[in-house]
């Protein structure tokens, strides 16, 4: 069963979620092993409106979007998950929510 977290993008920006997949520090599982899809839609059934990238750290990954990806959202709110597969080929989701796509008002 996945988490479930409401994320804030602020449009134009880069951005950048650490999630961490295990509480023990000590585990020494082989999350450099696994791979990492995720994306975020205005709806389940549209299309793709952006996919994040992931850096992998001990037992957290985490959840990029450059900022030439976020300036190509329009503001409002979206949905998102992120997906994890083994190398067993387990394939598990471990977080989804809402992505709320936030205007910014100051022009770089």
């Amino acid at each position: 069963m996945s988490s479930q977290l409401n994320i804030y993008v602020d449009q134009g920006t880069d951005f950048r979620l650490t999630v961490q997949l295990f509480d023990d520090d000590d585990l020494d599982l082989p999350i450099a092993n696994y791979d990492f899809f995720g994306d975020l839609k205005k709806l389940y059934s549209t299309k793709r409106a952006a996919e994040f990238e992931f850096e992998k750290d001990g037992n957290d990954i985490t959840l990029l979007l450059a900022a030439d990806v976020t300036s190509q959202l329009t503001p409002g709110k979206y949905q998102y998950d992120v997906m994890m597969r083994k190398q067993s080929g387990e394939l598990s989701k471990i977080v989804d929510g809402l992505a709320f796509v936030i205007s910014t008002i100051t022009e770089v």
